[in-house]
């Protein structure tokens, strides 16, 4: 029996990039991290202070996720119906 290798992932290098923050406090994010990312103008990111670290995480548009249970079996998930109330 002869054993059949497995694949080797690709060693991710990471990117590295310097910026100036400018008098109103805006950066200007590389244009290699932006499309590695997926960012566009007007996609919304999340900062997140990690001690003295700044880590900036895209955040994914409700689209993102159209589809993602498809195929589960969520069984009757509809809550119940309140009964109707009567207001004076």
């Amino acid at each position: 029996m002869v054993a059949e290798a497995l694949p080797v992932a690709k060693a991710h290098t990471p990117l590295r990039a310097q910026a100036v923050v400018s008098s109103k406090g805006q950066v200007t994010l590389p244009a290699a991290m932006r499309a590695q990312l997926g960012l566009e103008a007007g996609s919304r990111i999340r900062f997140e202070l990690r001690d003295r670290q700044l880590v900036i995480t895209p955040e994914l548009p409700i689209s993102a996720y159209y589809g993602i249970l498809k195929g589960y079996d969520l069984g009757d998930i509809e809550p119940e119906k309140e009964p109707d109330r009567e207001f004076d």
